[in-house]
């Protein structure tokens, strides 16, 4: 028993000894996403890599998320400092009228189709200034913007462990630095996947924040091993929060308009974005204003709170209808689609007002640019870029955000 299990451990023996330290390191950034790790999970959740990250480091006593709450929309105001209206991903579900298409997720040629995405994320950021870039599943790092990619990047495979994600990051640092990118992200859908299947308050969501906790320990102990882990520049974010959906908390909206006066609509549960044919959006308006119960709005685009920063794109709605936290708006064909799950109603969801405090994600930084010991005020994810130009020497690229919190968060 003892040979076999010393031939059984032999590759992870030989692995670790064949780990060389980094000497020629230049500043480094590892941008993690936890896709739905809201803010509180740190504490209601055993989590001891990342809380030992944000009492040695820096963190933020919650991140304040962009509306929509949604994914693609954050993870890429994260990488380019710019609203969603501003960058063009306005949704997981986009339409441009220019070129008369369709953006989602499930559409992987659009996903990767460099039109959709404007402004400058900071891996073409670096790219374009002779540093190079790396990254595994980050949300937009599937497409060629403004000309460029990261030198390394993966097609998404939600198939892949997080060790192996975590395992693809330390192979590119151990590249000899010549061709070592500076800039790398990595992406986990975890907590998640497991906050719409759950929901947030449960031992389902509380075993997938082990999960990551686990990762986090492995890439800890990578960069221990390559002794960097002081230097290394760890930025750990997540896009958003997960509330609770309450039992029966939908709104059938399609019974509330004749929606053969639209031309398309997207049936997003929490945002549902409406274009009407030509001559009808009063029409449509009207009917939603007198017939929405109390738990829903509806809004013209010049009507979208101000505060949203949500009406300078071209790819947004004419009309946009948003439900209250925990409830969905839902057409027949999609309430029995729901119905008919064996999986039922998702327990768990987001993209709802970025105000609220189901909706707050978390940013917990570590590393040699960074102060130690620090618990900083709530701040918006529009600054997460200039904090990462700053600390990798780039000029940054026109965005919303400013430097203010890179000189609270950085020595």
């Amino acid at each position: 028993i003892t040979l076999l299990l010393l031939v059984l451990l032999a590759p992870a023996f030989s692995s670790q000894a064949q780990t060389k330290p980094i000497k020629d390191l230049r500043p480094t950034v590892i941008l993690i996403s936890l896709d739905g790790f809201r803010y509180d999970y740190l504490a209601k959740y055993q989590s001891p890599n990342l809380n030992s990250l944000a009492r040695n480091g820096v963190r933020a006593r919650w991140l304040i998320p962009s509306f929509p709450t949604k994914t693609y929309p954050n993870h890429y105001t994260i990488a380019t400092g710019l609203y969603p209206a501003h960058h063009g991903i306005v949704e997981n579900e986009i339409y441009d009228q220019q070129f008369d298409a369709v953006f989602n997720l499930s559409k992987r040629e659009e996903v990767q189709n460099g039109r959709w995405w404007l402004g400058e994320p900071i891996w073409v950021t670096a790219e374009k200034q002779n540093q190079r870039a790396a990254s595994v599943f980050f949300p937009g790092t599937e497409a060629e913007i403004a000309g460029k990619r990261p030198s390394y990047w993966k097609l998404y495979d939600a198939k892949v462990s997080n060790a192996d994600r975590v395992d693809t990051i330390l192979g590119w640092l151990d590249v000899p630095s010549v061709r070592r990118p500076t800039f790398l992200s990595l992406y986990f859908s975890d907590t998640d996947d497991a906050g719409h299947h759950f929901g947030p308050d449960s031992t389902g969501t509380a075993h997938a924040v082990a999960e990551l906790d686990e990762a986090i320990g492995k890439l800890i102990g990578g960069l221990r091993a390559r002794e960097i882990f002081a230097q290394v520049n760890l930025i750990i974010v997540s896009d958003h929060g997960m509330a609770t959906v309450g039992a029966g908390h939908v709104i059938l909206l399609d019974s509330l308009f004749d929606t053969r006066l639209a031309e398309r609509i997207f049936w997003t549960p929490e945002i549902v974005s409406i274009f009407p044919r030509a001559g009808n959006e009063i029409t449509i308006y009207s009917s939603l204003r007198r017939h929405l119960p109390a738990h829903a709005r509806v809004y013209r685009k010049s009507e979208i709170p101000e505060r949203f920063h949500y009406r300078d794109s071209p790819r947004l709605p004419p009309l946009l209808v948003l439900p209250d936290e925990g409830w969905v708006l839902m057409n027949r064909e999609g309430l029995a689609a729901m119905n008919a799950s064996v999986n039922g109603p998702a327990k768990g969801r987001h993209g709802y007002d970025n105000q609220l405090r189901s909706m707050r994600a978390i940013f917990i930084a570590h590393g040699q640019a960074f102060k130690r010991g620090k618990v900083v005020a709530p701040f918006a994810n529009i600054q997460i870029y200039n904090i990462m130009t700053r600390i990798l020497g780039l000029r940054p690229a026109p965005n919303d955000g400013d430097f203010a919190v890179a000189q609270k968060v950085l020595k």
